[in-house]
């Protein structure tokens, strides 16, 4: 007896996933016309099926048509592109892949930290060019498959490397061995999908229990070829697009058949091929149902249409009087006895049905005193009409019930209450009201969720996106209740605001260009660095902190763009305000020299206000460098000759300030003494000296 493994991990990864959901999604919610700039996937299937639905595949941007969608495939794009896209007034809505999106982001900060970016990777792969335009086109790239034939090797003694999320761990140590010696400081990032590494580790292990494995996905599938490479040193194995490639001769002779597919691969691909395994092919071996396993072959990702349709809902007749107990049927009972481990109920008629307690409820109870009382008016499903032998159930009605309704909650677009259960591949399983329903990673939440097993346990609402009652399949979106009532206070936040108010806020984020601060529910503003303080500031953190509460000014409110300007420092006055009146001509102040310059020194007074010792003033003999005289950070004194309010300028004079010490006194000088002799008069001194002096001479002779 033959056996079909399939692998865990084959078909679409969380990448491909999101990005096929954000295309489905931009069609659904747009009228506009839909573009992707190069095949979303490598999947002939899907980009046909993608085009059907009105989505265009395009290699140019000329292609398009202003006031367009561009959705940028997992690949990722380089800043150009993005900026032509806008520029021909396109709506961008970026779908890259995090994963290759974080190797753009480390490449970009090799670059800023002086490395000479290295990305290792198949030259002609979009990845790989993507991430080179990400760092203005200053990368250079290994092709792991020759490493050392490189010809265009770095001169720069620090090397940072990337890597395609593709590409193997073998290539990566390949090319990397190669480089090391090339270089003196070598920084790396092994920016490998861990996916990818998953599917190609399970399919060493398919391979080595199969005796023959078919790989399944595009030809030009970069990931695709790379199990099949896999799969080769193993076992025979043969790349495939569907079940039509198959050749009979291959399973002559096969007790276990191996069946994975590439991270481009649609599950009704995969399940495409296993059925034609299970029916179509001739002689070799005999499969049974419990035989084909596959894990994540679930309803919730399965797109293969059940040919076993499920009873129609609306079929489904109540009733109260006399009701004709038939299979499947919903009747009403009445509760007529009640212990721990059943029920009895009564459904017309003079005889009355047990329920056990496993068919009444789907929550684990300990009696089923919990559920129901006696006198109660329950709905229950006929499982079995034989007379004395038939068969209720409350649960399964309450779970048909259910599904009705979750029928009318979809087609009403209605909000329905859930728990979230478990994390599951692609995403979380959510209680409805006893049903599982199926809530994808995209749509958990208005961001990306690195980890789904976070949102376990969390109560929330949801609407239906998808609903095949025949299936028995709900797909959720939580995204899509966050969105709406963030929209409602931002709605609420933007209409109280206008520029000039005064708002109190939290600051919730840092950046190099400044700190976002929340006014309030959630709603953003942007303080930009140069509004954090009167004078210049290294970092926002020079003068805040995450969490921090904060008084701004509102300076800008664009209600379409949903954007908000702060400002911190226009709170207070400008330093240069009151200049005139607090440094006047020949007064002396003190400061810190902040600034050196080949002309003279900057010497900070207060905040924002800042004067200048030019180098004719630092002392009064010649100065070659500002730095002979003093260092930032030193604390000088120094005389005002100058206050120009206009010019924002204040001349300084270290010089003029140290002239203008006054001489000590005659009696200052006069009490003055020479160490070692302050207990005698001087004459008496200068005689011991002497006298010392002489007795020494003598006893020398």
């Amino acid at each position: 007896m033959g056996k079909i493994i399939i692998g865990k991990k084959a078909g679409f990864c969380f990448g491909v996933e999101r990005a096929l959901k954000m295309a489905t999604e931009c069609r659904t919610q747009s009228q506009q016309p839909v573009y992707i700039l190069g095949p979303l996937i490598h999947n002939p299937r899907v980009i046909a099926d993608l085009e059907q639905h009105g989505i265009q595949t395009v290699t140019d941007l000329a292609e398009t048509e202003p006031e367009g969608i561009l959705l940028i495939r997992s690949h990722g794009a380089g800043p150009q592109i993005i900026a032509a896209a806008e520029e021909r007034g396109l709506k961008v809505i970026d779908a890259t892949c995090p994963f290759v999106k974080q190797e753009q982001l480390l490449a970009q900060g090799l670059r800023h930290d002086g490395y000479q970016v290295v990305v290792v990777g198949d030259p002609k792969h979009p990845e790989v060019r993507a991430v080179v335009d990400a760092v203005a086109g200053e990368a250079i790239v290994v092709d792991p498959a020759a490493p050392e034939k490189g010809n265009a090797y770095p001169n720069k003694p620090k090397l940072g490397i990337v890597c395609q999320t593709t590409l193997s761990q073998e290539h990566l140590a390949r090319a990397v061995a190669a480089l090391l010696p090339r270089a003196k400081e070598v920084k790396i990032f092994n920016t490998i999908c861990h996916a990818t590494r998953e599917r190609q580790d399970e399919t060493v292990e398919l391979a080595r229990q199969v005796d023959l494995l078919l790989v399944i996905g595009g030809k030009n599938s970069a990931n695709t070829r790379k199990l099949v490479e896999i799969g080769t040193t193993y076992t025979p194995t043969y790349h495939i697009e569907s079940a039509a490639e198959i050749n009979p001769q291959w399973l002559e002779g096969k007790n276990i058949i191996g069946v994975t597919a590439g991270a481009s691969t649609p599950q009704g691909q995969i399940s495409e091929v296993v059925d034609w395994l299970k029916q179509n092919y001739t002689g070799g071996i005999t499969m049974e149902e419990n035989q084909v396993t596959n894990g994540y072959l679930t309803e919730e990702v399965d797109k293969v249409d059940n040919s076993q349709p499920a009873m129609d809902n609306s079929e489904l007749l109540l009733n109260q009087e006399i009701p004709r107990l038939e299979e499947g049927k919903i009747v009403e009972g009445v509760v007529v006895a009640v212990n721990d481990d059943e029920i009895a109920v009564n459904v017309g008629g003079k005889s009355d049905f047990t329920i056990p307690l496993a068919e009444l409820t789907s929550e684990k109870v300990a009696s089923a005193r919990e559920v129901v009382k006696v006198g109660e008016k329950i709905k229950v499903m006929v499982l079995k009409a034989e007379d004395e032998k038939t068969r209720l159930s409350k649960r399964k009605a309450d779970e048909e019930l259910a599904w009705q309704e979750l029928k009318t909650d979809f087609e009403q677009h209605r909000r329905v209450a859930g728990k979230i259960l478990h994390a599951i591949k692609g995403g979380l399983q959510v209680n409805i009201n006893g049903l599982i329903a199926f809530l994808p990673a995209s749509q958990a939440d208005l961001g990306y969720v690195s980890d789904l097993s976070k949102l376990e346990g969390v109560e929330s609402e949801f609407y239906l996106i998808d609903f095949e009652p025949k299936r028995r399949r709900a797909v959720l979106s939580r995204k899509e209740v966050l969105q709406e009532e963030r929209d409602k206070v931002e709605a609420k936040v933007f209409a109280e605001l206008a520029e000039g108010q005064t708002r109190k806020g939290v600051v919730t984020r840092l950046t190099p260009f400044g700190a976002f601060v929340d006014l309030g529910d959630g709603v953003e503003g942007l303080l930009h660095i140069s509004e954090i303080a009167w004078e210049r500031i290294p970092h926002p953190s020079a003068r805040l902190q995450e969490g921090q509460e904060i008084e701004v000014l509102v300076t800008k409110v664009d209600r379409e763009a949903k954007r908000i300007s702060l400002s911190l420092k226009q709170l207070s006055p400008h330093p240069w305000s009151n200049v005139e009146e607090k440094y006047k001509v020949g007064d002396e102040v003190e400061g810190k020299v902040v600034r050196l310059t080949s002309f003279g020194a900057f010497v900070n007074l207060e905040e924002g206000v800042d004067g200048l010792i030019h180098i004719s003033q630092l002392s009064n003999k010649r100065v070659e460098k500002p730095e002979d005289v003093v260092k930032i950070g030193d604390s000088v004194r120094a005389k005002v000759v100058k206050v120009d309010p206009e010019q924002k300028r204040i001349g300084l004079s270290l010089r003029e300030a140290e002239e203008k010490k006054p001489e000590p006194s005659r009696e200052q000088r006069q009490t003055q003494t020479i160490p070692g002799l302050e207990e005698k008069p001087l004459s008496s001194n200068l005689g011991d000296i002497l006298a010392e002096k002489m007795g020494v001479n003598n006893e020398q002779k």
